[in-house]
Protein backbone atom coordinates (compact mmCIF):
# COMPACT_ATOMS: atom_id res chain seq x y z
CA UNK A 1 0.00 0.00 0.00
CA UNK A 2 2.79 2.41 0.89
CA UNK A 3 4.33 1.95 -2.57
CA UNK A 4 1.07 3.07 -4.19
CA UNK A 5 0.44 5.87 -1.69
CA UNK A 6 3.94 7.32 -2.07
CA UNK A 7 3.86 7.08 -5.84
CA UNK A 8 6.50 4.34 -6.21
CA UNK A 9 3.86 2.40 -8.13
CA UNK A 10 2.12 4.80 -10.48
CA UNK A 11 -1.13 4.67 -12.44
CA UNK A 12 -1.02 1.84 -14.95
CA UNK A 13 1.95 0.08 -13.30
CA UNK A 14 1.68 -3.70 -13.59
CA UNK A 15 2.07 -5.41 -10.23
CA UNK A 16 4.72 -8.12 -10.05
CA UNK A 17 3.80 -10.21 -7.02
CA UNK A 18 7.11 -12.09 -7.00
CA UNK A 19 9.22 -8.89 -7.10
CA UNK A 20 7.17 -7.23 -4.36
CA UNK A 21 7.47 -10.30 -2.14
CA UNK A 22 11.24 -10.42 -2.70
CA UNK A 23 11.71 -6.70 -2.04
CA UNK A 24 9.73 -6.95 1.22
CA UNK A 25 11.35 -10.23 2.28
CA UNK A 26 7.98 -11.97 2.47
CA UNK A 27 6.50 -15.11 1.02
CA UNK A 28 4.04 -14.63 -1.83
CA UNK A 29 0.99 -15.68 0.24
CA UNK A 30 0.72 -12.54 2.44
CA UNK A 31 1.58 -10.36 -0.55
CA UNK A 32 -1.18 -12.03 -2.61
CA UNK A 33 -3.65 -11.46 0.25
CA UNK A 34 -2.66 -7.79 0.55
CA UNK A 35 -3.00 -7.30 -3.20
CA UNK A 36 -6.46 -8.88 -3.05
CA UNK A 37 -7.50 -6.34 -0.40
CA UNK A 38 -6.14 -3.48 -2.51
CA UNK A 39 -8.11 -4.76 -5.49
CA UNK A 40 -11.32 -4.82 -3.42
CA UNK A 41 -10.58 -1.23 -2.29
CA UNK A 42 -10.13 -0.21 -5.96
CA UNK A 43 -6.43 0.68 -5.67
CA UNK A 44 -5.74 -2.13 -8.18
CA UNK A 45 -7.75 -3.58 -11.06
CA UNK A 46 -7.50 -6.66 -13.25
CA UNK A 47 -6.38 -6.26 -16.83
CA UNK A 48 -6.43 -9.75 -18.28
CA UNK A 49 -4.30 -11.78 -15.88
CA UNK A 50 -2.35 -8.76 -14.65
CA UNK A 51 -3.07 -6.50 -11.69
CA UNK A 52 -2.66 -2.81 -12.54
CA UNK A 53 -2.47 0.26 -10.28
CA UNK A 54 -5.56 2.48 -10.50
CA UNK A 55 -4.50 6.11 -10.48
CA UNK A 56 -6.36 9.28 -9.51
CA UNK A 57 -7.37 11.61 -12.34
CA UNK A 58 -8.10 15.32 -12.18
CA UNK A 59 -11.83 14.54 -12.18
CA UNK A 60 -11.28 12.06 -9.34
CA UNK A 61 -9.32 14.50 -7.18
CA UNK A 62 -11.86 17.29 -7.63
CA UNK A 63 -14.66 14.91 -6.61
CA UNK A 64 -12.58 13.64 -3.68
CA UNK A 65 -12.02 17.21 -2.47
CA UNK A 66 -15.76 17.92 -2.56
CA UNK A 67 -16.44 14.81 -0.46
CA UNK A 68 -13.58 15.68 1.89
CA UNK A 69 -14.98 19.19 2.31
CA UNK A 70 -18.22 17.76 3.70
CA UNK A 71 -16.80 14.94 5.81
CA UNK A 72 -13.85 16.87 7.23
CA UNK A 73 -16.06 19.85 8.00
CA UNK A 74 -18.23 17.52 10.07
CA UNK A 75 -15.16 15.95 11.70
CA UNK A 76 -13.92 19.40 12.78
CA UNK A 77 -17.35 20.22 14.20
CA UNK A 78 -17.43 16.95 16.17
CA UNK A 79 -13.81 17.35 17.35
CA UNK A 80 -14.52 20.78 18.86
CA UNK A 81 -13.76 20.82 22.56
CA UNK A 82 -12.59 17.20 22.42
CA UNK A 83 -8.93 17.46 21.38
CA UNK A 84 -6.36 17.38 24.18
CA UNK A 85 -4.19 20.41 24.90
CA UNK A 86 -1.12 18.22 24.37
CA UNK A 87 -2.26 17.21 20.87
CA UNK A 88 -3.26 20.79 19.98
CA UNK A 89 0.15 22.08 21.04
CA UNK A 90 1.91 19.29 19.14
CA UNK A 91 0.01 20.14 15.95
CA UNK A 92 0.61 23.88 16.34
CA UNK A 93 4.34 23.30 16.87
CA UNK A 94 4.53 21.20 13.70
CA UNK A 95 2.78 23.92 11.70
CA UNK A 96 4.91 26.73 13.11
CA UNK A 97 8.05 24.63 12.59
CA UNK A 98 7.58 24.83 8.81
CA UNK A 99 9.57 27.98 8.11
CA UNK A 100 9.06 28.15 4.35
CA UNK A 101 7.96 26.04 1.40
CA UNK A 102 11.58 26.01 0.14
CA UNK A 103 12.89 24.43 3.33
CA UNK A 104 10.53 21.47 3.56
CA UNK A 105 10.13 18.54 1.20
CA UNK A 106 6.80 17.53 -0.29
CA UNK A 107 6.87 14.35 1.80
CA UNK A 108 7.53 16.28 5.04
CA UNK A 109 4.76 18.77 4.25
CA UNK A 110 2.34 15.95 3.46
CA UNK A 111 3.23 14.13 6.71
CA UNK A 112 2.48 17.24 8.79
CA UNK A 113 -0.71 17.94 6.85
CA UNK A 114 -1.78 14.31 7.24
CA UNK A 115 -1.17 14.41 10.99
CA UNK A 116 -3.36 17.51 11.37
CA UNK A 117 -6.30 16.17 9.39
CA UNK A 118 -6.11 12.62 10.76
CA UNK A 119 -5.82 13.91 14.34
CA UNK A 120 -8.95 16.02 13.89
CA UNK A 121 -10.74 12.99 12.42
CA UNK A 122 -9.65 10.87 15.41
CA UNK A 123 -10.85 13.54 17.86
CA UNK A 124 -14.29 13.46 16.22
CA UNK A 125 -14.86 10.14 17.97
CA UNK A 126 -16.45 8.67 14.83
CA UNK A 127 -14.44 5.68 13.59
CA UNK A 128 -16.19 5.56 10.20
CA UNK A 129 -15.43 9.22 9.52
CA UNK A 130 -11.85 8.56 10.55
CA UNK A 131 -11.50 5.62 8.12
CA UNK A 132 -13.16 7.53 5.27
CA UNK A 133 -10.90 10.56 5.74
CA UNK A 134 -7.84 8.30 5.84
CA UNK A 135 -8.86 6.64 2.58
CA UNK A 136 -9.73 9.92 0.83
CA UNK A 137 -6.43 11.47 1.92
CA UNK A 138 -4.55 8.44 0.58
CA UNK A 139 -6.29 8.90 -2.76
CA UNK A 140 -5.52 12.64 -2.64
CA UNK A 141 -1.84 11.80 -2.20
CA UNK A 142 -1.98 9.40 -5.15
CA UNK A 143 -2.99 12.28 -7.42
CA UNK A 144 0.69 13.15 -7.32
CA UNK A 145 0.43 16.94 -7.27
CA UNK A 146 3.27 18.35 -5.17
CA UNK A 147 2.56 21.14 -2.74
CA UNK A 148 1.54 24.44 -4.30
CA UNK A 149 3.98 27.07 -2.90
CA UNK A 150 1.46 29.93 -2.96
CA UNK A 151 -0.84 27.84 -0.70
CA UNK A 152 1.91 27.28 1.89
CA UNK A 153 1.40 30.34 4.14
CA UNK A 154 -2.41 30.48 3.75
CA UNK A 155 -2.57 26.76 4.55
CA UNK A 156 -0.58 27.28 7.75
CA UNK A 157 -2.85 30.14 8.86
CA UNK A 158 -5.98 28.15 8.01
CA UNK A 159 -4.80 25.14 10.01
CA UNK A 160 -3.99 27.29 13.04
CA UNK A 161 -7.41 28.97 12.87
CA UNK A 162 -9.13 25.57 12.68
CA UNK A 163 -7.20 24.35 15.73
CA UNK A 164 -8.09 27.54 17.64
CA UNK A 165 -11.78 27.01 16.88
CA UNK A 166 -11.57 23.36 17.97
CA UNK A 167 -9.81 24.31 21.19
CA UNK A 168 -12.38 27.02 21.90
CA UNK A 169 -15.24 24.55 21.32
CA UNK A 170 -16.61 26.73 18.51
CA UNK A 171 -18.02 23.84 16.54
CA UNK A 172 -19.71 25.68 13.68
CA UNK A 173 -16.71 27.95 13.16
CA UNK A 174 -14.35 24.95 13.13
CA UNK A 175 -16.57 23.27 10.54
CA UNK A 176 -16.81 26.39 8.36
CA UNK A 177 -13.05 26.98 8.51
CA UNK A 178 -12.29 23.38 7.56
CA UNK A 179 -14.71 23.50 4.64
CA UNK A 180 -13.16 26.77 3.41
CA UNK A 181 -9.65 25.32 3.81
CA UNK A 182 -10.42 22.27 1.68
CA UNK A 183 -12.31 24.32 -0.92
CA UNK A 184 -9.31 26.66 -1.23
CA UNK A 185 -7.06 23.63 -1.76
CA UNK A 186 -9.46 22.23 -4.38
CA UNK A 187 -9.52 25.50 -6.29
CA UNK A 188 -5.72 25.78 -6.06
CA UNK A 189 -5.33 22.31 -7.60
CA UNK A 190 -7.73 23.22 -10.39
CA UNK A 191 -5.94 26.49 -11.16
CA UNK A 192 -2.51 24.89 -10.97
CA UNK A 193 -3.44 22.09 -13.38
CA UNK A 194 -5.03 24.64 -15.72
CA UNK A 195 -1.84 26.72 -15.62
CA UNK A 196 -3.60 29.68 -14.02
CA UNK A 197 -2.13 31.76 -11.19
CA UNK A 198 -3.01 30.26 -7.80
CA UNK A 199 -4.46 32.87 -5.46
Amino acid sequence: MAMIKLGDLKHGSVINERQIAASLGLSRTPVREALGRLEVQNYLRRSGRALVVVGVSLTDILEIMIVRRGIEGEAARMASGRMSKVKLNELRASIQGMASADEISGDQHWEIDDNIHVSIAAASGNSLIQRMIGDLRTRSRMFGKEQIPSRFEPGKSEHLAILDAIEGNRAELASDLMRQHIESARLAILRSVAGEPVQ
